[in-house]
């Protein structure tokens, strides 16, 4: 599994068809029900063509009608995907929604396309969507010429959706359930029971996020906190090094492309194994990576403090785990390693076959894992994201508003365990993987670290300039030259 833009995915010549859906207008229903102040601040702030998705391959041979039945009961089990908005002169934004029964999928066969036009036909089928035109979700299916029949090897299959319907953990849960429905309707389960499952809606999360939102106060402590995270001016941290980041001198470099990299990090032995021990620490698996992270940046860019924001999941009650929509706050994460010693330790491997000074287990590229520094950084940076933590599950758009911030995010980190997902032990299978639109500027240094049953991903994206590829890259080895010392295949521990 891998979280990267379409353009990196291997798409087949064949047939490609649009799936759009579709509802009258006579049908649509005043909705009285309160957006979230994160999707309001979304309809102000989000930029066209922006989207993100999933593609697969279908296991099986292509039907056009089981298909289409497919995608219609997956829009009539989340209510999100058939709800939208519409402007009120003086009265800002209002919701309407369509009922399930309302709702047509239909299907334009484009024709069959050559790997270079599919490539760059199917980023512009999905940037249609759009947070203030309906359907915020649209489809695109690539046949084979050879996947029409018994035998095939399937078809690709995927999606795109405006942020507004959609989170990461929506775009996961996409593979098993649509992949399930689509077997489902080929072996001819009714509509009523395809269409059936009980999971909460991301319209009634809106409106009970927006109820919590305005309880909040101008001086109260949420606010409060987030100010002094940010400092004065009320600004985003950046990355430390200089030049990675840095704001856009004119309209040109603010439409500059960013650039896009996906990097497998660690085997799942490895990650299984500092998994452990930031688990004897009393810490996540989460604070372990990130403490990995921390360290590779000290390493190679000389930064101590590293300041954040983790995004995390709000999907609290249990009648929303399965549910689509976009259940994601913000965690802000102030790690200071100023004072510990290295997670990693040269050590001196005594030359051919010696074992050099380390404890039990072999040396790993002449350096090992340092256990005292390695607890006390996996501590710092689990009491980093556990201070941070209670301010999720507060609207930062709302926070935002009452502080007076009009800064975004500069330098994000985000940590995702997708093993207990459904399906996601057949994602390598399907050749799954999660998608994002391009993003432009010069000003963000984002990174995705995905947990896998296949061992540790990491995407990234950043400014499209030299500086900028040399602290991606340095940052990306020095995290692989920090994994390789971790692994049940030989442990290794620096003799304090």
């Amino acid at each position: 599994m891998e979280y990267t833009e379409l353009s990196a995915y291997d798409l087949p010549a064949g047939v490609v068809t649009s799936w759009t859906p579709r509802a009258d207008a006579g049908r649509w229903q005043q909705d009285p029900r309160d957006l979230s102040p994160g999707h309001e601040a979304h309809l102000r702030d989000s930029e066209p063509g922006s989207w993100i998705g999933s593609v697969l391959r279908v296991p099986g041979p292509y039907e056009a009608e089981p298909l289409r039945r497919a995608i219609h009961a997956w829009m009539s089990r989340h209510e999100v995907l058939r709800t939208t908005v519409t402007r009120d002169a003086g009265a800002g934004w209002r919701r309407v929604t369509a009922p399930a029964e309302a709702v047509a999928v239909r299907d334009l066969v484009v024709g069959h396309l050559t790997a270079e036009q599919v490539t760059a036909l199917l980023p512009s089928l999905l940037a249609d969507v759009s947070p203030t035109a309906w359907p915020h979700c649209v489809l695109a299916s690539v046949v084979p010429a050879d996947a029409a029949g018994p035998g095939s090897d399937g078809f690709v299959l995927a999606f795109g959706a405006d942020h507004s319907v959609m989170d990461a953990y929506s775009q996961l849960l996409w593979f098993e359930e649509i992949v399930s429905l689509y077997d489902a309707a080929r072996r001819g389960v009714p509509d009523a029971e395809l269409r059936a499952l009980e999971v909460g809606s991301h319209v009634d999360f809106s409106a009970e996020d927006r109820k919590l939102a305005m309880t909040l106060a101008a001086d109260g402590e949420p606010v409060r906190r987030w100010l002094d995270f940010l400092g004065p001016g009320a600004t985003f941290p950046r990355y430390g090094a200089e030049g990675v980041t840095h704001p856009a001198a004119d309209a040109a470099e603010a439409a500059r492309p960013q650039a896009s990299r996906s990097a497998w990090l660690a085997t799942a032995d490895q990650t299984d194994d500092l998994s452990a021990r930031s688990r004897a620490r009393g810490a996540s698996a989460q604070s372990g990576v990130l403490a990995t992270f921390a360290h590779a940046a000290r390493r190679v860019h000389g930064i101590d403090r590293l300041r954040f924001v983790l995004p995390m999941h709000t999907r609290y009650a249990p009648q929303h785990a399965a549910a689509v929509g976009w259940y994601v706050g913000l965690c802000p994460v102030d790690v200071d390693l100023a004072g510990l010693d290295p997670v990693l330790r040269e050590v001196d491997t005594g030359g051919p076959g010696g074992a050099g000074r380390v404890g039990t287990g072999r040396a790993a590229a002449g350096r090992v894992v340092d256990g005292t520094a390695l607890t006390a950084a996996v501590e710092r940076v689990h009491a980093a994201v556990a201070a941070g933590k209670p301010l999720v599950r507060y609207s930062f758009a709302r926070i935002a508003e009452l502080g007076g911030i009009t800064d975004g995010p500069h330098l994000a980190v985000s940590y995702v365990d997708t093993r207990f997902v459904p399906g996601s032990e057949r994602w390598s299978a399907w050749d799954a993987r999660t998608l994002r639109s391009p993003a432009y500027g010069t000003d963000e240094l984002y990174l995705w670290f995905l947990r896998t049953h296949d061992g540790l991903n990491v995407s990234t994206r950043y400014p499209d300039t030299p500086e900028a590829h040399a602290a991606t890259d340095a940052l990306i080895e020095e995290l692989r030259a920090c994994f390789r010392a971790f692994g049940t295949a030989g442990l290794s521990e620096a003799v304090a």
